[in-house]
């Protein structure tokens, strides 16, 4: 069996053990190139193979060869942003480093990175000048000193202080620097031969600043925190990645859209008054500071007494603007609760609102489509379990409709059918 079909099954057996991996290595094409003398690299959207290295591997090496440089994709290391003149060398090692306290491969076998960064533990335990006279009693020697040793017990690598990638790679390419061939004293056993640099270079030689690829990775990572398809993928990996990726988003700036969405739908020309381009050549306008918005808020059985307190008190927020006439505000789950608006008011309670049945968007809708000339825009409050509504007719026009889900996970979940309607974007309560 080729190498390919090899890694495929690998590939196929991973849709079910590991869901995450899975999902992001199915972004990249597997890529044979027999000039390699590395196994296996990544970038631009690829697996890079060589056949000729990768045939003799057993399953277990094979299997772990392919799950580093997926990690490696997971931590987007081929697709951060570079320094300036990066040096190959220096980002390869800082993944290599990076890696090594996420995955330990079971079958004992060794990026090129690892062993040139054990060589170094090496150098800093036995030489009385690593780094040559003029760093010794430095910082630099002792941060090397302090996180480049081998475990005696396992023979693994082992550092201490807790860096980001770009922070291992300024210490590397310093230590690149101070122990490659011409580096004075610091020279000779541990340097770097040419075998060495030229194999870790060219592991990253396909790197580059890729903001799609960025993108497209920290979807697959959400995805998996909301079906919570980690696998075995886990620990403090999953930290890192849910860390990395922002899921922030404060919904005052949504409402901050949509008091400028709903403020320009109110713009009048003034006869009497010039433009500021063009003067008495042309009208100029004014907008009306206030509006009147319609608030439906979702009673279904899904909905929490917590959901209901963080809904009340965006509302009091929004209305406490001061851009705001009048808010209505109707109840929904399977059908409106209520057949006439209720104004909202300081002391309403909505946990008293009865309902708690099923979810159905197209009562309020449907409601706001109808009453569209007395409304500047509508608010939906929801964790948005429930079919997408339909927006059709000659009601449907330009309007203006804000979805505010009650956590994050449901915002995930529901953004991308509410941001395919016409008019409507999502937002999420902290």
């Amino acid at each position: 069996m080729t190498s390919e079909n090899r890694l495929k099954a690998v590939i196929k057996n991973w849709f079910i053990t590991e869901p995450l991996l899975f999902s992001v290595i199915t972004t990249h094409n597997l890529v044979l190139n027999d000039s390699l003398t590395v196994p296996m690299r990544t970038g631009r959207h690829c697996i890079e193979f060589s056949e000729l290295l990768t045939n003799e591997l057993s399953e277990t090496e094979l299997t772990d060869y392919l799950k580093i440089e997926t990690y490696r994709i997971l931590l987007k290391h081929p697709y951060a942003r570079q320094p300036y003149k990066a040096n190959p060398t220096a980002l390869q090692l800082a993944s290599d480093v990076i890696l090594s306290k996420y995955f330990t491969p079971p079958s004992g076998i060794e990026t090129a990175g690892v062993v040139y960064l054990k060589s170094q533990a090496w150098r800093f335990s036995t030489l009385d000048f690593p780094l040559g006279k003029r760093w010794a009693d430095t910082e630099e020697l002792r941060f090397f000193q302090r996180n480049l040793q081998v475990d005696r017990n396992t023979g693994l690598l082992k550092t201490v202080d807790d860096l980001t990638f770009e922070q291992w790679y300024k210490k590397l390419l310093f230590l690149i620097r101070e122990t490659s061939a011409g580096g004075g004293e610091a020279s000779g056993a541990g340097a770097l031969s040419d075998y060495d640099l030229a194999a870790i270079t060219e592991s990253s030689e396909l790197w580059q600043e890729d903001e799609n690829a960025q993108n497209q990775i920290n979807d697959k990572i959400k995805k998996a925190e909301i079906e919570e398809g980690w696998g075995e993928t886990g620990g403090n990996l999953q930290r890192t990645l849910e860390g990395d990726v922002d899921f922030s988003f404060d919904y005052r700036r949504a409402l901050t859209r949509f008091r400028a969405n709903i403020v320009s739908v109110n713009r009048r020309l003034t006869r009497m008054k010039p433009s500021r381009r063009y003067g008495f050549s042309a009208m100029g306008s004014r907008y009306e500071r206030k509006a009147d918005i319609l608030i439906a808020v979702d009673v279904s059985g899904s909905i929490t007494d917590e959901s209901f307190a963080r809904f009340y008190h965006a509302i009091k927020n929004f209305f406490f603007l001061r851009i705001i006439e009048n808010i209505d505000l109707i109840f929904f789950d399977v059908n409106l609760k209520n057949t006439k608006p209720v104004k909202f008011t300081k002391n309403l309670k909505l946990s008293e609102i009865t309902g708690r049945g099923g979810t159905s968007f197209q009562p309020p809708i449907d409601f706001f489509l109808e009453n569209k000339n007395k409304y500047s825009g509508m608010i939906i409050f929801t964790d948005g379990e429930g079919e997408v509504p339909k927006l059709n007719g000659n009601n449907s026009g330009p309007a203006s409709i804000l979805w505010i889900l009650d956590s994050r996970l449901t915002y995930e979940k529901s953004r991308w059918w509410i941001q395919g309607l016409p008019g409507n974007w999502a937002t999420f309560l902290p």
